[in-house]
């Protein structure tokens, strides 16, 4: 996705050679703990979930396209939206695998302020490009990949899969190159070592774990700057003009959904471990470990008090604005009693704000 930055860590392929062995890293961060239980409770089990959803969205495109009917369409439609809700409780991690070869762009090609996908899955099928061949999608644009590019298919108001199959053909080769994508990175999660694809830059110095576990709650504070203003603030017009088809995956009206599913994702990301961020926190900064319990559960509770209906154009502007103030307050709030808490426990946060572009 187009508005997560890219943190000051080098990602390398799997053939350059290793650091140091996994135990050693282990045996000197006081970090390991947190870090493998964020690894084994979350990343490892969400990146499963979705490589499965994944292959059940390939499997059921291909059905539909076989027997293309309107309770097959909402099936697939259905199978989907299950994709896309495991998408949610991974992006906000761009770090590991998923950065090579652009994969986690890949996903999800948003905000998409031009139209871009659109435009050139039309070019493709135009132009009648072999989308079967191996080679296409080693050069293949991001906007024509993942999630993305399925919603715009599955979701475009002409699609008719009876009277113009070649929709339907391009639906079959994104939904497999989105499969085979999840799969493999779900290998090289549970092959890998956290070596095996990053290692320091010349100014950083210091335990590759509690480094990495740094960058990763970088990369939470940014995503939830992201929520807020991405997701939230400039659909609604917040700052300007509303327009929400700027929402995340609007086509297929998930976009609050989307949101929910996040901030699911933060409770259970402070919470991971054996000796979670909470545990941890609990024991150098206990009365502000609490506060930010407190807070991140407070915003689960106002999101969900957001209608179905948020995004519709139904609602004035006002109206809209009225309704995500709370919500987008609390998680200011939630952000910076986070960036505080870490702070205090030591870590080094090059915090960004991100505004979508």
């Amino acid at each position: 996705m187009k508005t997560l930055l890219t943190l000051p860590l080098t990602f390398v392929s799997l053939t350059l050679p290793l650091l140091t062995s996994a135990n050693t890293l282990n045996d000197q961060s006081p970090w390991s703990d947190t870090f493998n239980g964020i690894n084994k409770e979350l990343i490892i089990p969400n990146y499963d979930a979705f490589a499965q959803s994944a292959l059940d969205l390939s499997t059921g495109i291909q059905s539909f396209c076989q027997q293309a009917d309107e309770n097959t369409l909402v099936q697939t439609q259905a199978l989907f939206k299950a994709n896309l809700s495991d998408w949610q409780q991974v992006q906000w991690l761009n770090f590991g695998p998923v950065t090579l070869f652009m994969r986690y762009y890949s996903f999800e090609y948003w905000p998409d302020k031009k139209g871009l996908t659109q435009r050139q899955l039309t070019s493709l099928i135009k132009n009648d490009v072999d989308t079967q061949d191996d080679k296409f999608w080693r050069s293949a644009s991001i906007a024509v990949r993942g999630l993305t590019a399925i919603e715009a298919l599955l979701y475009r108001p002409q699609f008719d899969p009876i009277n113009k199959p070649e929709y339907c053909d391009l639906l079959v080769q994104v939904g497999e190159h989105h499969q085979q994508s999840t799969a493999n990175i779900l290998l090289e999660w549970q092959n890998g070592q956290l070596e095996d694809w990053m290692y320091l830059d010349e100014d950083e110095s210091g335990n590759l774990i509690t480094l990495s576990l740094e960058k990763m709650i970088q990369q939470w504070l940014e995503h939830i700057s992201m929520v807020k203003e991405s997701k939230i603030e400039t659909p609604i017009g917040w700052h300007g003009k509303t327009n929400v088809k700027l929402a995340e995956f609007y086509r297929s009206e998930q976009s609050l959904v989307a949101i929910k599913e996040n901030i699911k994702l933060y409770n259970a990301l402070y919470h991971a471990g054996s000796k979670s961020l909470y545990d941890m926190a609990k024991l150098k900064e206990p009365a502000l470990a609490e506060q930010l319990d407190q807070s991140l559960k407070q915003a689960l509770v106002k999101v969900n008090a957001l209608p179905s209906h948020f995004y519709s154009a139904s609602l004035a502007k006002d109206e809209r604005i009225n309704m995500a103030t709370p919500v987008i307050k609390q998680l200011s709030k939630s952000q910076n009693e986070l960036l505080s808490l870490v702070t205090k426990m030591g870590f080094q946060i090059g915090f960004n704000s991100r505004d979508g572009d």
